[in-house]
């Protein structure tokens, strides 16, 4: 038994070599497709790897609180952009336990000017405690402080993308920034971080006072001590936001509660959907295989008939010629395997070089080798089957 699967496969090997043309098309064809969706696979994994770690970034156990502004839904909610106030704020840190922040936020956009550049940023007025609720380090300066706060100080805090526009060449802290008609001092600047990088931050007190001339609050955000309590906090600060604000109506809140969960979990349903597709572009791809393997055993039964024959004369079995087919296919399809293995790890590994996120699965390379030879097994035993049922007078005939 062993002794004539080995022999198959060295006459399959040699069948191989003796049709290098037809051979090599016919694992080029396996070597392109699995590898095209190994690769696919790789970067639709790394790109949402990086994606939900984006949205951690953003932090999943924060809750934000906006007041609901009159552009965006009816007239009648135009007085809720001043409902953010120091009261609330209080309120939410007397009666919600395991917040670990509750941080009041004044948001505005203003150019900002240095020398001769100048670009437009967010302008965030924040308290001592922002940066250390969303897990933000230092690259070089000091915070905003509580005496900054309290002498309504123009220090500011900068992202990396206002230091790369307006200080390309020099060290950012202790320069002065204009901003309309008040100049600010650089104190920070803060790590990379693709959710801060474009902002500018104050203290809130001189957001108020100097730059927007507001009592209230852009935003609330409110940083949970668990995360798997923050829809539980969602709930108990919505009551208390209704309570607190008189409203009369559950439906037509004047305020609205973001949570950042709740991102991740859309994005979840997001990628289910597009895998789905990728899946759907596969198949299809898939059946275009399906048919080129049967195509090309059928042209290689035809092609050997004569091969056949001689082997039927020296008492050669249908068992023997559909053994002999289906170890060749297997055999293409091991060596277009290991061709595409490693053609999938050089390009994944040459994408990750140039910062293009992928990630390949092992599990993924073990389901394509081994469905892709199921698939020459199954699709060749047609042809296989073909060969071994051919009559020697037949191969006469064909000669």
């Amino acid at each position: 038994m062993f002794t004539t699967i080995f022999e198959n496969i060295l006459n399959s090997l040699e069948s191989i070599k003796a049709n290098k043309l037809r051979s090599s098309l016919s694992m080029l064809w396996i070597i392109i497709w699995v590898s095209s969706v190994i690769i696919l696979n790789a970067i639709w994994s790394g790109s949402t790897q990086t994606i939900v770690q984006k949205i951690e970034e953003m932090w999943t156990n924060i809750l934000t609180i906006s007041p609901w502004w009159w552009a965006w839904w009816s007239r009648d909610r135009a007085t809720a952009t001043n409902i953010l106030t120091a009261k609330l704020v209080s309120s939410i840190k007397d009666n919600i336990e395991w917040l670990d922040s509750v941080l009041p936020i004044i948001t505005s956009n203003w150019q900002l000017v240095y020398g001769g550049s100048d670009m437009s940023a967010q302008v965030y007025g924040i308290d001592t405690n922002y940066f250390k609720a969303k897990n933000v380090e230092v690259i070089y300066g000091s915070n905003i402080t509580e005496s900054h706060i309290n002498n309504l100080d123009k220090v500011a805090v900068i992202g990396q993308d206002i230091v790369t526009e307006l200080f390309p060449q020099k060290n950012p802290v202790w320069e002065k920034i204009k901003m309309w008609n008040n100049v600010f001092e650089v104190v920070w600047v803060i790590e990379d971080n693709s959710t801060l990088n474009a902002l500018i931050f104050i203290p809130i007190s001189t957001a108020s006072v100097r730059i927007t001339w507001q009592k209230y609050y852009s935003q609330i955000i409110i940083a949970v001590t668990d995360a798997e309590q923050v829809t539980s906090k969602e709930t108990e600060i919505d009551t208390l936001l209704q309570k607190n604000l008189s409203v009369t109506d559950p439906n037509n809140l004047p305020y609205r509660i973001r949570n950042q969960s709740e991102m991740l979990q859309n994005f979840s349903s997001i990628t289910q959907t597009l895998t789905l597709l990728l899946s759907w572009i596969a198949w299809i791809s898939l059946l275009v295989w399906w048919i080129w393997v049967m195509n090309i055993m059928l042209v290689s039964v035809t092609e050997r008939t004569k091969e056949i024959w001689i082997r039927k004369a020296i008492w050669a079995g249908k068992k023997d010629i559909l053994l002999q087919f289906l170890t060749e296919a297997s055999s293409l399809s091991i060596l277009g395997g290991l061709i595409w293995i490693t053609f999938s790890y050089a390009v994944v590994y040459a994408l990750n070089y140039f910062s293009i996120a992928a990630i390949i699965s092992t599990n993924s390379i073990i389901t394509s080798f081994l469905f892709s030879l199921w698939i020459w097994l199954i699709f060749g035993i047609l042809p296989a089957y073909k060969a071994a049922k051919l009559r020697p007078i037949d191969a006469l005939r064909f000669e």
